[in-house]
């Protein structure tokens, strides 16, 4: 544990979440709070189709003085929140991705708000995200703007891979800093289509299958925690049963990537399409 959290803050209401959930989240864990902030001016494209990023000195003011006015803020906000906690920040020319991602390996989480609601913030926002997703040395927990009441709820998505057990323990650990109920969560397919008989038999194997990897997760889960865990097997897409979960649980918790086969939840994907627009934080183990 390096007990600190780092957090990317632009300034739209779903990094202000973010930063709130971040507040909370290292106050139970002892940890202090990085706030990172970044005025690089976006790349423009011409009507050439030839891109810039250089603005003139005006605009590069505005933009300086906005960030970093913003930031300001929002951690003073936070730190009256949280009196006890220790915060830094810091609002730099440097680009937003290589700021997250060299802080990362000094972090036990980087915390994203999710994409903002315009079409050209959702863009930049999102190409950021993916990229921390990606490269970040540490866990990445991507926050909605909207929060819910939380309901002592932490449901982690498994399927078997090193990955997904990754996954598996970090969910333990977080439930137990929480004491909240711990979810284990596994859904399945049964991919092919034939005979009717043969499509019964083929989806009896697959269905055992899967319910064998989910009791080894349950059973890992139990021998390491004594708090509750409950398990959750669900046939469908893993996308949609993910997000059906994120409704009633204040974490989901998934592997960056998944195992191939049918039996493979394709966390790989599923966390791409979770992050960011699951109705609760979602957290991205490598």
């Amino acid at each position: 544990m390096k007990n600190r959290l780092v957090v990317g803050f632009d300034g739209s209401e779903a990094s202000k979440s973010a930063l709130r959930w971040a507040s909370a989240a290292a106050a139970y864990r002892g940890a202090s709070v990085r706030v990172l902030s970044s005025y690089a001016m976006p790349p423009v494209v011409d009507y050439y189709g030839l891109g810039g990023a250089v603005a003139n000195p005006e605009q590069a003011r505005s933009l300086r003085e906005a960030c970093t006015s913003q930031l300001h803020d929002s951690v003073t906000a936070a730190i009256k929140a949280h009196p006890a906690l220790g915060f830094d920040y810091r609002a730099d020319s440097n680009n937003a991705v290589e700021m997250l991602v060299e802080e990362s390996a000094g972090a036990d989480l980087v915390v994203l708000g999710s994409n903002g609601a315009s079409p050209t913030r959702s863009f930049l926002l999102g190409s950021v995200n993916l990229e921390v997703l990606h490269l970040s040395a540490c866990p990445v927990a991507v926050v909605p703007e909207v929060m819910r009441a939380p309901v002592g709820r932490v449901t982690v998505a498994i399927d078997g891979s090193a990955c997904s057990n990754g996954a598996l323990a970090w969910a333990i650990d977080e439930a137990d800093r929480l004491d909240a109920t711990l979810v284990v969560a596994h859904a399945w397919q049964y991919p092919y289509e034939s005979t009717a008989e043969r499509f019964e038999r083929g989806r009896d194997v697959a269905r055992v299958d899967a319910a064998t990897v989910l009791e080894d997760a349950v059973r890992t889960a139990r021998e390491r925690r004594s708090g509750v865990v409950l398990d959750s097997l669900v046939e469908g897409s893993a996308t949609d049963v993910l997000f059906d979960a994120a409704d009633h649980t204040d974490l989901l918790v998934v592997g960056s990537r998944g195992r191939g086969g049918f039996r493979s939840m394709l966390l790989g994907s599923v966390a791409m399409s979770l992050a960011g627009r699951a109705s609760c934080p979602v957290c991205v183990v490598r």
